[in-house]
């Protein structure tokens, strides 16, 4: 057995042992003796069964009691069976976040993620999305798809002709062409866009089929704040893709990848509404909330879909719901719960390490466009 993610052991003061380093995703026991806090800092190397019995010996923990603390730490999650270690830092990062890291990879293998653009920004997002252990990156710019075969040869770089991608990123300048936009969501597409501006990128929000908002909001809402928009997006579609610095560019890159994978199971909510736009200016990122505009159909048509096809098909049953984001969920931490052990006169208290305080995100919930933005 091992810890999970390779997380170290460390003492805070006598009798409070902590198995992590960083502030809020830390796990904290209390409690102990100062017999156990030498017994748990076996826990980074590999122990078997006869690794722990010697430890507890050399330390003097009775051996009932010292398979009680690992087994309650394995209970936790934070205890893995020794044959499960990452092989690739991918693998060893997640671990510290989800359940099962070779789960995620495998479900990352298995999507197919369309990039439709070219020019420096697509050649470094394909090399990204392969990277991150994409199975297939299918792209518009040829020379996009012959460097990933050239410098990603397990990564698939073509489909049937059937073939919905699992997600759509499109990289435009200035505007989203609602022409393409339009045609993804007839094609059933989830759209992410990836839009470069004259001094800044905006990445999202997540168009999906048969869920608001769409492209046509976003259009609205910049028509409400400027009414002379149509004019200029009209003309903004004519111009040429704008000139921005590499550094922002590598930055949105990651940005991009990191929304795209968030999309495809990480974290499918984060994206919905939602865009952040970088700058030079914004560096951390200016982050909006969407609605729906009143004037857009497309919560009418959402809703009359989800209708039309609720009286086609039976509900799916309950458990196969709970199933759908196995391996892929955050472990969580509620408040300190109290493991009370039945031999002992010590309790063990579990529970995380104090967070870091954390400033507010920068949010545009209660404005969901910002004229002259």
């Amino acid at each position: 057995m091992r810890v999970r993610g390779d997380a170290p052991v460390l003492w805070r003061t006598t009798g409070q042992t902590q198995i992590g380093v960083e502030p809020g995703r830390s796990l904290v026991l209390t409690g102990l003796t100062t017999a156990e806090q030498q017994l748990l800092d076996h826990l980074p190397r590999r122990m078997s069964p006869d690794d722990v019995y010697r430890a507890s010996r050399r330390c003097r923990v009775p051996l009932p009691r010292a398979q009680d603390l690992l087994e309650r730490l394995r209970a936790e999650g934070v205890l893995r069976g020794g044959d499960s270690r990452p092989t690739t830092p991918e693998e060893q990062y997640w671990e510290r976040l989800v359940r099962s890291p070779r789960s995620r990879a495998t479900r990352l293998r298995a999507k197919r993620v369309a990039l439709f653009g070219s020019g420096p920004l697509a050649h470094e997002l394909a090399a990204l999305l392969a990277e991150a252990g994409l199975g297939a990156i299918l792209p518009e710019d040829e020379a996009v798809g012959a460097q990933i075969v050239a410098r990603f040869p397990g990564t698939d770089t073509g489909a049937p002709l059937d073939t919905i991608p699992d997600l759509t990123l499109t990289l435009e300048p200035h505007v989203i062409d609602p022409l393409r936009a339009r045609a993804l969501t007839q094609a059933g597409a989830r759209h992410l866009p990836v839009t470069l501006r004259e001094v800044s990128v905006r990445v999202g929000p997540l168009f999906e089929p048969d869920r608001p908002v769409c492209h046509d909001c976003l259009d609205l809402w910049e028509t409400d704040a400027d009414a002379c928009w149509p004019a200029i997006a009209t003309q903004a579609r004519l111009l040429p893709e704008p000139v921005l610095e590499r550094l922002l560019l590598h930055q949105c890159a990651a940005l991009a990848v990191r929304a795209a994978l968030d999309c495809l199971g990480d974290a499918p909510d984060r994206w919905r509404a939602a865009s952040t736009e970088l700058s030079a200016d914004e560096p951390l990122g200016v982050a909006r909330r969407w609605s729906p505009h009143p004037r857009c159909l497309c919560s009418q048509t959402a809703r009359a879909s989800r209708a039309s096809r609720a009286s086609r098909t039976a509900p799916a049953p309950r458990a196969m719901g709970a199933a759908r984001g196995a391996g892929t969920s955050r472990p969580s931490r509620t408040a300190p719960r109290e493991a009370e052990h039945p031999a002992a006169d010590v309790d063990i208290v579990v529970g995380a390490a104090p967070a870091t305080p954390r400033a507010p995100a920068r949010s545009a919930a209660a404005d969901p466009r910002t004229p002259g933005a």
